[in-house]
């Protein structure tokens, strides 16, 4: 089940509108480290289409996602995961967490 967060950003003292991210839940399928990100298959697909969520490796927290991803994926635990954007079908996120 798909919820909404909201995040506001303020740049050069003025704020711009609200940003939605889709929260995406579902089981690890399949991970992948690729040249440029972490990539982590849900079992559902997100916003862009596809069931490939990517954490850029420039991200802030690049290596508590994808320990994370690691821990949820080693023990079977639910995966979600916030989209920000697409690049083509796949789906951008900043964060998630695991759960039962």
């Amino acid at each position: 089940m798909a919820t909404l967060a909201l995040t506001i950003a303020g740049v050069a003292g003025s704020t711009k509108l609200a940003r939605a991210q889709d929260a995406v839940t579902g089981n690890i399928d399949i991970l992948a480290a690729d040249p440029g990100d972490f990539v982590i298959q849900l079992d559902k697909a997100g916003r862009c289409g596809s069931k490939y969520f990517h954490i850029q490796r420039t991200s802030g927290n690049f290596k508590e996602t994808v320990a994370l991803a690691l821990t949820a994926f080693a023990t079977n635990k639910v995966m979600v995961v916030f989209v920000t954007g697409c690049a083509n079908d796949r789906n951008i996120i900043s964060h998630g967490y695991a759960g039962r």
